[in-house]
């Protein structure tokens, strides 16, 4: 692929992804739709990251199962039927994305301790979210990151254990806003 095409990809992907959406769910996940799926039938090299952008709104309404997240994507959709063509021919990477936004989930009790003056990953067990850890299994973690460095590199091998590409770990370490939101130079 030419150097160009890559480009393109990415400020193709960084619109998407920075684009104004309700701050509802369901109508983000609208929203998104709206951008995406005229994209994703002609954007392969981007379309998984797309999809996941579209789809982190409904996995937050509770949809986790494939079936339920397809069925879902369908019903938005409904009027696009070139690219309800493309999601069929695709449906890997709605199982795909579920399992990245899933393993997400370990990272969501992410703190900052102010008194150690570092990040800590404390993720333990939680009955509450058994409906959430259905491919992957759920489990007690802790881990203490003394840099974003250390805490990427720890975020690339979990990832990668679950047979997660590496571009798209990076670009989920973007989406999750980690380094913002747990490794700014002010915590508050």
């Amino acid at each position: 692929m030419e150097n160009g095409a890559i480009n393109s990809n990415e400020k193709t992907y960084h619109r998407v992804r920075l684009a104004t959406v309700s701050g509802n769910c369901e109508d983000a996940a609208i929203d998104y739709f709206k951008l995406v799926a005229p994209i994703c039938p002609d954007k392969g090299d981007i379309a998984h990251s797309l999809m996941r952008l579209a789809m982190r709104p409904i996995f937050y309404l509770g949809v986790g199962e494939v079936r339920s997240m397809f069925a879902y994507i369908e019903y938005v959709n409904r009027s696009r039927p070139s690219f309800l063509k493309w999601l069929s021919e695709n449906q890997d990477i709605i199982a795909l994305v579920i399992k990245e936004l899933t393993v997400c989930c370990f990272f969501y009790d992410l703190r900052y301790d102010k008194e150690k003056n570092i990040v800590i990953l404390n993720h333990k067990v939680d009955a509450e979210m058994a409906c959430v850890f259905v491919e992957i299994q759920d489990r007690d973690i802790y881990k203490e990151f003394l840099s974003f460095n250390d805490f990427c590199e720890y975020f690339h091998s979990f990832l990668n254990a679950y047979g997660i590409a590496k571009n798209e770990i990076d670009r989920l370490i973007l989406e999750e806003q980690y380094k913002e939101r747990f490794f700014s130079i002010e915590q508050t």
